[in-house]
């Protein structure tokens, strides 16, 4: 498949439907048998992963979570990441954030040993739930902004899984659009400011992050900018 954000949309959107309505598991396997030479240690992640997230959804409330842990993966190796602390680094992303799974208990796993190192990329990737995201629609937030001071010190499989994961927030807006029409821009502005603060401030400096996931991320903010007329500025912040 050609990279480029038209096709990772159709792409994207073919295989959501499939994890709405298709066993999740199946479809976590094919998707698998797509990453080539990885294809039994991630049906083992795969695996996991249905297990540990099942029963939550995204913020649609039809499309189960796994979806984005196990979509990302899969876009993360067609941007050309085919190290396995990548893949797994982006697979893991959300456990510790959004499951009951322990660093213990994931260490533990098999498809984790002699790769325990990793749990540091997921506590970098971890938000702290203690501080506050409620956007003003002017400023970032105190959570991601210590989220953000955290992640620019992260290794590159953390910075390009930050990178695809907020090309991802940017792919699934309907929730957004379904709100009552005075809330949709100050919202959809939020996202924007939120998206692009982290993008930007975790690459400044920074010549190891995969071009390839930067392009995708660019090209659909600024889709999202013309199509709602909003253009976002945002402030380097200071360490």
């Amino acid at each position: 498949m050609e990279l480029s954000k038209d096709n990772i949309e159709k792409d994207y959107n073919k295989v959501k439907s499939e994890f709405q309505n298709k066993d999740s598991l199946q479809t976590a396997y094919n998707i698998a048998s797509e990453i080539k030479g990885y294809e039994k240690i991630l049906e083992m992640v795969f695996a996991f992963l249905v297990s540990a997230f099942r029963g939550k959804l995204r913020n649609d409330k039809k499309t189960p979570l796994v979806f984005h842990s196990i979509y990302l993966t899969k876009l993360m190796y067609l941007c050309g990441e085919k190290n396995m602390n990548a893949l797994l680094t982006v697979a893991l992303h959300d456990v510790l954030e959004d499951t009951d799974i322990s660093e213990d208990v994931l260490s533990k796993q098999e498809f984790m040993k002699g790769r325990e190192y990793l749990i540091k990329n997921l506590r970098i990737l971890k938000e702290d739930k203690t501080l506050s995201r409620e956007p003003d629609g002017e400023n970032l937030p105190p959570r991601y902004v210590e989220h953000i001071k955290r992640l620019i010190k992260g290794s590159k499989e953390v910075v390009n899984t930050e990178i695809i994961d907020r090309f991802s927030d940017l792919m699934d807006l309907e929730y957004i659009l379904e709100l009552p029409e005075k809330e949709i821009k100050f919202r959809l502005k939020s996202k924007l400011i939120k998206v692009k603060s982290f993008v930007y401030n975790i690459i400044r400096n920074r010549k190891d992050f995969n071009k390839e996931c930067f392009e995708l991320f660019e090209s659909k903010v600024n889709e999202c900018e013309k199509k709602w007329g909003i253009k976002i500025n945002i402030s380097l912040i200071n360490l």
